[in-house]
């Protein structure tokens, strides 16, 4: 079924291709597919970390100017801080580039590998519990794929999962792994959900969030945080004003270098707490519930599929083994869909006992807010409606 679906025919630009020797397979492994991340432009959460530094450290930088010229002591301090930032800033705007760029992907018919300089990582096949593509914002056909393992909750909670990092077609990837068919539209992402199940897969429900509940907890304290900080910027404004006129009535001139450099120094410092209290608005208030505007459900004989934004996660229904319904006031349920590792027993109950629910935007595997949701947890957990898919091929013993 995979002899014509291989990694030659996913991408529009070769890819270079690493010896098995390198790899260090089992003489009885075989390769289905290998790439490498596409050139294309990083998160956007780089560059900003990188022009906070960078802000930061130019703040530092003013204030030791201004310590300078104004004959007080901590001149190399702050200076060394201010250094320091920039420095980190350089770091944190490279990063990627040493991180994601240098590394290369390979499925085989046992293993994900993913190997970057002697950095090597791997995981069987049968130990993926579920996956999520994230697709660039820019770059068409081009996204992450995250391999997610089921792991206990509670105090042995573990973050187990691999990242393929701006690879082509990462759907058609993620068929490879799991042993079926290519999409139809394979590295299409704006085509509907329903139009990109594979060949033979059955739609049985489809759905979307009611939106009709407030911001959760985790969004709420989120926006708590950003009114926080605008608190504090809009009292920082006000006592660096009254500073700033105080100078003056007391013969410093606006025209001085002592008083052009504190206030350039405390006008930044003053702009970034007002972004940053803005951009935790936003997260808390407008962006989390944009994206829940901009979900829809599947659920197929073979998997169940979200679709937030530009993240889709699909879970294959073999590893649901139980739905945990929470009730809500205006008729709606949400569900936390139970997932089980294969020949591990690790349980993952999706956020459902937790105090604090998983954040929305990293579309975890929980339907939010839908209608009818006992009906919707006995059609999930319903054998009947299931089919059999072909299963991931066992480990067999080395020669």
């Amino acid at each position: 079924m995979l002899g014509n679906f291989s990694g030659a025919n996913l991408s529009s630009s070769p890819v270079p291709q690493v010896s098995d020797a390198s790899l260090r397979l089992l003489p009885t492994e075989q390769v289905l597919w290998q790439g490498s991340p596409r050139p294309v432009a990083h998160d956007v959460k780089w560059r900003l970390g990188a022009a906070l530094l960078v802000a930061l450290g130019v703040v530092s930088l003013l204030f030791a100017a201004l310590l300078h010229v104004g004959g007080l002591t901590g001149v190399k301090q702050t200076a060394g801080v201010g250094i320091y930032l920039m420095l980190t800033s350089v770091a944190v705007w490279f990063a990627p580039k040493f991180l994601i760029d240098g590394a290369h992907y390979v499925i085989t018919d046992r293993r994900i590998l993913v190997q970057r300089g002697r950095l090597r990582r791997t995981m069987d096949r049968r130990a993926v519990t579920f996956g999520r593509i994230v697709w660039h914002p820019s770059a068409p056909s081009v996204g992450t794929l995250e391999l997610v393992r089921a792991v206990p909750f509670g105090p042995l909670m573990r973050q187990q999962r691999l990242m393929l990092h701006h690879i082509e077609t990462p759907d058609a990837v993620f068929a490879i792994l799991r042993g079926a068919e290519k999409p139809t539209f394979a590295g299409d992402r704006d085509v509907s959900l329903a139009s990109r199940l594979e060949e033979g897969e059955d739609l049985l429900w489809g759905g979307a969030p009611e939106n009709s509940l407030g911001p959760s907890v985790r969004e709420l304290a989120v926006a708590a945080l950003g009114v926080g900080v605008a608190t504090v910027a809009l009292y920082y404004g006000q006592r660096v004003t009254r500073i700033l006129v105080g100078l003056e009535e007391i013969g410093l001139p606006v025209r001085t270098w002592t008083w052009l450099l504190f206030f350039l120094a405390t006008l930044l410092a003053f702009a970034i707490m007002v972004s940053v209290s803005a951009g935790l608005l936003w997260f808390g208030l407008v962006r989390s519930r944009a994206l829940l505007r901009d979900t829809e459900y599947l659920l197929t004989d073979r998997r169940v599929i979200v679709r937030r934004g530009r993240v889709e996660l699909s879970v294959d229904r073999r590893r649901i083994i139980e739905v945990v319904t929470a009730e809500h006031r205006n008729g709606c349920a949400t569900l936390y869909l139970v997932l089980d590792g294969p020949a591990g027993r690790l349980l993952n109950d999706s956020g459902a006992l937790s105090a604090n629910t998983p954040a929305r935007d990293v579309v975890p595997p929980i339907l939010y807010e839908v209608k009818d949701g006992d009906r919707l947890r006995t059609l999930i957990l319903d054998p009947e409606s299931r089919v059999s898919l072909p299963s991931v091929p066992p480990i067999r013993d080395a020669a």
